[in-house]
């Protein structure tokens, strides 16, 4: 009280405010100073997120859905014996992919056909344009069809026969009307 007496009948009321910003800085200084320590101090954790697995137990697809739905940024690892595949996400939806000497889509189609290995998941930020514009929900639509194209289960095959007969004109297939027999190959 008696240096802010002395202070305001030295300098008027300029020196008093003067006074009060040092004693505000100085405080707020030795603020600063016990933060810092108190961090220094305290233990550091890694809260990165982790995901790691085995294709045997656990599908591709069902792996890639998983980061999709946890909107995760970073690159999916595959190991298959030396072999390496990787798939890139931002945000996640799949911006990139690469496997044996492949890019793209066709990475992603040959990886999905992998029923051994391992997989991990590094989570970093990607800034990388888009190679791959589809969502998972289309690049696994088309897989699907791809894999089972051409690929009637046994069975169901349709077999034609050559001896149906044509009910409009009374002949069999295979057959001529003029004739009444088989056709010449």
């Amino acid at each position: 009280m008696i240096v802010l007496s002395i202070l305001h009948n030295t300098f008027g009321i300029a020196g008093l405010g003067l006074a009060c910003g040092l004693v505000v800085g100085l405080g707020a200084v030795l603020l600063l100073r016990r933060h810092r320590m108190a961090s220094r101090m305290a233990p550091q954790y890694n809260t990165r997120f982790m995901y790691s697995g085995n294709l045997k137990q656990t599908n591709l697809l069902d792996a890639i859905q998983f980061l999709e739905i946890g909107r995760r940024e970073g690159i999916l690892h595959i190991y298959v014996g030396r072999r390496k595949g990787y798939i890139a996400f931002v945000g996640g939806r799949i911006v990139d992919a690469f496997y044996r000497n492949t890019t793209g889509k066709e990475a992603i189609f040959q990886m999905l056909e992998l029923d051994y290995g391992d997989f991990y998941f590094e989570s970093k930020t990607l800034n990388q344009p888009p190679v791959i514009t589809e969502s998972i929900m289309d690049i696994a639509l088309e897989w699907d069809a791809r894999k089972y194209a051409g690929q009637a289960p046994e069975g169901d095959a349709q077999e034609t026969d050559t001896n149906a007969e044509d009910t409009s004109t009374g002949t069999r297939y295979g057959e001529t009307a003029e004739t009444g027999g088989r056709e010449k190959e």
